[in-house]
């Protein structure tokens, strides 16, 4: 099933450390990166948006 991880770098909550070992754990995950704290849908809502609709796009090829 295709995964995406988004790390969110700036997350004091939940780490880019924790988001690569949820990453490493899944075979064939995309793992992505915004700059932005635990929040990233009120934050970064049209980048959050944009990664989550571009993998489903991509998912379908």
């Amino acid at each position: 099933m295709p995964t995406l991880v988004i790390s969110t770098t700036l997350d004091q909550l939940v780490t880019p450390h924790h988001h690569w070992q949820l990453s490493n754990a899944i075979p064939g995950t995309r793992h992505t990166e915004i700059p932005t704290g635990h929040l990233p849908f009120i934050e970064r809502p049209e980048r959050w948006g944009a990664l989550i609709r571009d993998s489903l796009r991509d998912s379908r090829t």
